[in-house]
């Protein structure tokens, strides 16, 4: 009696394939993949929201940004946290594509309920920012110097 079988041919030889235990190892693959795929729809994905942390500024202050803008940052001006450095002693917020650093003292985390308000002063403070962007564009390509 003769095996169901295949036979690969590889560079002119042929090699015979028993095919019954790759077919039951399928079935079992198959099976564990299919707890997977069930496991993975019941139980809670990852993180869920993006917590995003805003921070209103405590006084007045001169920045420099990551693009090499200066900044003056007015008391209760809010922007997003990027992320804490030097054991929190420092923060580094964001202005639309630009970061800047300042002390961690010099500024009050932003409550729920203040929120709404932090958000419109921070989209305020980005269009500000984009149009001072443009016009130094604007003017730079107007006298024939390459933008700063």
């Amino acid at each position: 009696m003769q095996k169901a079988g295949i036979c690969i041919r590889f560079r002119g030889s042929a090699l015979p394939i028993d095919a019954a235990p790759a077919l039951r190892q399928a079935g079992a693959v198959k099976s564990i993949l299919t707890l997977l795929l069930l496991l993975a729809a019941v139980l809670p994905s990852g993180a869920g929201e993006r917590v995003v942390l805003y921070v209103t500024l405590l006084e007045n202050t001169t920045t420099e940004l990551s693009d090499g803008a200066k900044w003056q940052m007015d008391k209760g001006d809010c922007f997003p946290v990027v992320s804490y450095k030097e054991s929190h002693t420092m923060v580094i917020l964001q202005l639309a594509s630009a970061t800047f650093m300042i002390p961690a003292v010099k500024t009050r985390v932003v409550s729920e309920k203040e929120l709404p308000v932090a958000i419109a002063n921070y989209r305020a403070n980005v269009s500000t920012y984009i149009n001072g962007v443009a016009a130094r564009w604007r003017a730079a390509a107007e006298s024939g110097k390459a933008p700063q």
